[in-house]
């Protein structure tokens, strides 16, 4: 019952949170309102479990009468804590694009069905350029849908896959050939973790596409180091993707700089694979400044669109680039001397830190 009860409970809160209830008292002690919303869904997924299960019945049978998706897909990926929330609203609320909503949280066996029936709880409105550690705050709000993305990559999303098998193959297909059958037109949708296994997606649709964002190194393992505090309230545990061939050690700060380093290198390795044109780097900086030049490039060279430019402007101002000194000034001093040391090794020394 116990084991039952845990692979119920971690289709609502990922594995790796070895803490779930410390988990959901920081979220409540957050007084964020995305932060709250998260618990909500969670809640009311595990209470209409039974129905997602019945619903699911259906959902496989979409499953089995979709063909090809051919509508370009684009996947917003990057290091967590470099933007992709605010790229993904972005874009969203810029370009004619579907995506997976928070519903999808609720129901994530028979996403596309129970958006079929409770489609007028869902009605789409502007995503607001707010989240709290990419969860926003409505039904109808963009979702990474890791829930889903676990059916293929596995439940451990610490892990990275080299390869899927042909079922794993087939299944992503089916699924996403179901939604743009449900939803026709271009797909968005974020996942960090495809920012070192872009390849093995890249492998299954030719008509996929990677926006991957980086950020300023020193700023982005300030924000690493502090979401291990937020949300696992443990510095020695690793938020999001680490390097796999390195364990953990006492030097948080040090564990905390490999990571951000390990991701720029998976990411420069990634687009040496797929190429320029399919997996674009996009660094967090340059887009807050000009944010319609992102807009812009994904609807002209993805969509094969126009868009008037100078009127996209006067609606969408630059944003505040939120690189500043968060945490105590001597520990901060500490991640930037790490840094510098770092890459004076031979690992680090010849890998370029921006797009």
């Amino acid at each position: 019952m116990n084991k039952y009860f845990r692979n119920l409970l971690h289709k609502y809160v990922p594995q790796q949170f070895h803490d779930p209830f410390g988990l959901l008292n920081r979220l409540i002690r957050s007084r964020d309102r995305a932060a709250w919303f998260a618990v909500e869904t969670s809640l009311l997924g595990l209470f209409l479990t039974p129905l997602d299960v019945i619903l699911q019945v259906r959902e496989n049978d979409l499953y089995g009468r979709a063909a090809r998706p051919l509508s370009p897909m684009i996947f917003v990926c990057g290091a967590p804590r470099t933007g992709t929330t605010l790229v993904t609203q972005v874009l969203l609320n810029h370009l004619p694009l579907q995506y997976l909503n928070n519903l999808t949280s609720v129901f994530p066996r028979s996403p596309i069905v129970a958006n079929q029936l409770f489609s007028r709880l869902v009605k789409r409105r502007p995503a607001s350029y707010s989240s709290f550690y990419g969860k926003s705050d409505h039904l109808s709000g963009p979702n990474d849908a890791l829930y889903i993305w676990d059916r293929w990559l596995g439940n451990d999303r610490g892990r990275i896959r080299e390869s899927l098998t042909a079922a794993e193959k087939s299944s992503m297909t089916r699924f996403f050939g179901a939604f743009q059958m449900a939803y026709p037109g271009p797909l968005l949708n974020k996942n960090n973790n495809l920012n070192v296994q872009a390849n093995i997606v890249a492998d299954v649709f030719d008509n996929a596409y990677f926006i991957c964002m980086t950020r300023d190194p020193l700023y982005l393992a300030q924000s690493l180091y502090l979401a291990r505090l937020e949300i696992h309230g443990d510095t020695g545990v690793a938020y999001g993707i680490h390097d796999p061939d390195r364990e953990a050690t006492q030097d948080i700060i040090q564990d905390v700089c490999r990571q951000v380093l390990f991701h720029h290198r998976k990411i420069h390795e990634q687009q040496n694979r797929l190429g320029a044109e399919r997996f674009w780097i996009v660094p967090y900086e340059q887009f807050c400044n000009q944010p319609e030049g992102l807009v812009t490039r994904v609807a002209e060279d993805i969509l094969g669109a126009t868009i008037r430019t100078q009127e996209l402007i006067k609606t969408l101002a630059p944003f505040t680039i939120s690189n500043k000194t968060r945490m105590e000034p001597e520990v901060f001093e500490e991640i930037q001397t790490t840094l510098s040391r770092l890459l004076t090794e031979t690992e680090y020394n010849t890998m370029p830190l921006q797009g």
